[in-house]
């Protein structure tokens, strides 16, 4: 399991690097247009893998334009991205991305808990454009967090799970534990409610190893 610090903010950058981030995760729909000079100042020397993300209004970021908006949103960052999170609903996109040699989280972020049939038909969807599949779930009960961490521990790897809100964000410390590829950190400023600060999730690690 590998640990990303979402960046909403460019001038992060730095603390995300000191804070030991394995990947950075930068949130263009909070960040806003980046120009060409600017991802090329910001990203070309940072010595470890970058996702780029433009999150809908509708998975619950910022971004409420059509097709060639986010494309031109992602072009100036393409050259830099190890990865690219995509929706569902920009899915056409993906093949030109891989062709760039770029991997593909292809990810949903839905505000309930879908049942077992549904987890398993999301996970053959994304799969089905991208490389490692992402779902991210609102649970309405314990019960519920317990189903999404059997679904993580036996789906296809890689894949990601993570938790959406507050009430269950401490599913988002367990589900690495069960087979989640990446946990969502951040370094201090959260893109995402209910994530934790990196340094909170490198000693919850430290306390798990303690013998």
């Amino acid at each position: 399991m590998q640990c990303v610090v979402s960046v909403p903010d460019l001038d992060l950058i730095p603390d995300a690097l000191s804070s030991g981030a394995d990947i950075i995760e930068i949130r263009l729909d909070l960040t806003g247009n980046i120009p060409e000079e600017t991802a090329d100042a910001s990203f070309s020397d940072i010595p470890v893998p970058l996702i780029f993300t433009i999150r809908s209004v509708r998975e619950g970021g910022m971004f409420c334009g059509g097709m060639q908006e986010w494309w031109d949103t992602l072009l100036p960052c393409i050259p830099f991205a190890t990865y690219i999170d995509i929706e569902e609903a920009f899915a056409p996109f993906a093949s030109r991305l891989k062709e760039k040699g770029v991997s593909i989280l292809s990810s949903v972020h839905t505000h309930s808990m879908p049942g077992a049939r549904e987890l398993l038909e999301l996970d053959a969807r994304l799969r089905s454009f991208g490389d490692i599949p992402k779902i991210v779930v609102a649970p309405g009960s314990s019960d519920d967090v317990l189903s999404f961490l059997s679904f993580t521990h036996r789906a296809e790897k890689p894949i990601v799970t993570s938790i959406m809100g507050m009430e269950f964000r401490y599913a988002r410390l367990l589900l690495p534990l069960f087979g989640s590829h990446l946990i969502y950190c951040h370094c201090g400023t959260v893109a995402s409610p209910g994530q934790y600060h990196v340094k909170e999730w490198r000693e919850f690690c430290r306390l798990v190893r303690s013998p």
